[in-house]
């Protein structure tokens, strides 16, 4: 289908006629007028993750049914790529992560992060890959097995970084206390090979007990990674309780404080955040925007929210980029962002529970005064309206 452009500003409105009835709707919030969000694909099953092939395809997660399903030409192919069994689906859980083997296709490894209801018992989260010929999945194998999962608090981002290792999310598992347990997997950023061997580099190899794939600890619930086009370094966004939620510079081997700092606890003994949020805004996805039709946010860090439905775009303080110099709010999305990621067509592309969205310059005002959309489903996704049954996802219970 062709995409539909939608101008977000808080007056912009579109025209919808739905069974001969002309129906009004406007888009609330903050927006920059430099831009406009172009309507994908609606009508989908809870995307969480996206992920670029190199040769045009995209891959997505649904969160649900368990099932990878790939783009080709702004069409859904009919059959799911693969699909994840016994896909737990309780508060948070689901299928939760996507990516591409960096080599891909030619290295046909595609990787997913799962909370997995084990028929034999027992509930936890995975990282599996599974092996692609052509558009399908033809037998898949477990990484990274045994990460403790709950109802709320799984996190579940997965990335590869510039070096070809794979980074991790994974939340705290509702067991605070386990976050600052070098040993335990709660409340961490992990790193591994490809192949789901450790790095000999991660900072806690042959350290005592400490579990040689942690990465950082102290984490609370993330749902966001970036890695920074020049330095390589990994920023992430993470969730706090009733306050302070994060944008974080990871260090190897950092203490972010969780349960025992909120916020910026100005202690050489914890990594403070860059910039923290309260009230929250429950951050998710995050992806330097590399493009060149924004020119204003180049090399900026761009993340989605979930309560305020924003895209946000941060300026880093040049040239470590360890502070915010400014942050700029480019949209209000129709629904709450799940996946924010910069496509290979040089679009910032992001998710809500029901489309997939790409960020792109605005318009002249005169050809953007209203959009004319001709059904009810597309006006169901336009306005991040879900099906009766569909459930909605909380980036972050706000539990302490």
């Amino acid at each position: 289908m062709r995409p539909v452009h939608l101008r977000i500003a808080a007056v912009a409105v579109a025209a919808i006629i739905v069974v001969g009835i002309v129906l009004w709707i406007t888009s609330p919030g903050p927006s920059n007028p430099a831009v406009d969000l172009e309507l994908y694909l609606p009508n989908l099953a809870f995307p969480t993750a996206l992920a670029f092939a190199s040769d045009g395809r995209i891959f997505y997660a649904e969160r649900f049914t368990g099932a990878i399903r790939i783009i080709v030409n702004g069409s859904v192919l009919p059959t799911p790529f693969f699909t994840l069994g016994n896909t737990a689906t309780s508060g948070e859980q689901g299928l939760l992560g996507l990516a591409l083997h960096p080599d891909f296709p030619a290295t046909p490894w595609v990787y997913a992060y799962q909370t997995f209801d084990d028929p034999s018992g027992g509930l936890y989260n995975r990282i599996v890959r599974i092996l692609a010929s052509g558009d399908v999945g033809t037998a898949f194998e477990v990484v990274l097995d045994q990460i403790p999962a709950a109802s709320f608090h799984n996190a579940g981002v997965i990335a590869f970084a510039p070096d070809g290792t794979l980074f991790a999310l994974l939340g705290d598992a509702t067991q605070s206390g386990l976050a600052q347990d070098l040993s335990a997997l709660n409340g961490k950023v992990v790193r591994l090979n490809a192949d789901g061997t450790v790095p000999q580099d991660n900072p806690f190899v042959g350290i005592g007990s400490a579990n040689p794939f942690v990465y950082t600890y102290g984490h609370r619930n993330m749902f966001g990674i970036a890695f920074h086009p020049d330095s390589g370094r990994a920023y992430i966004t993470e969730n706090g309780p009733q306050d302070s939620d994060e944008v974080n510079l990871l260090v190897p081997g950092g203490n972010y404080g969780w349960p025992d700092v909120r916020g910026k606890a100005n202690n050489p003994s914890y990594v403070d955040p860059l910039i923290v949020y309260t009230p929250v805004i429950a951050p998710t996805n995050a992806a330097f925007y590399t493009g060149s039709d924004l020119p204003a946010w180049q090399g900026d860090l761009f993340f989605g929210d979930w309560n305020t439905r924003r895209l946000h775009a941060l300026a880093l303080q040049p040239p470590d980029g360890t502070s915010v110099a400014n942050e700029t709010i480019l949209a209000t999305a129709p629904a709450g962002i799940l996946d924010v990621e910069m496509g290979r067509d040089g679009r910032m592309w992001f998710t809500t529970s029901s489309a997939i969205y790409r960020l792109v310059p605005a318009a002249p005002a005169a050809a953007m005064t209203s959009v004319l959309i001709g059904s009810s489903a597309l006006l169901a996704a336009a306005a991040g309206l879900l099906p009766r049954d569909a459930r909605p996802i909380l980036p972050s219970s706000r539990k302490p």
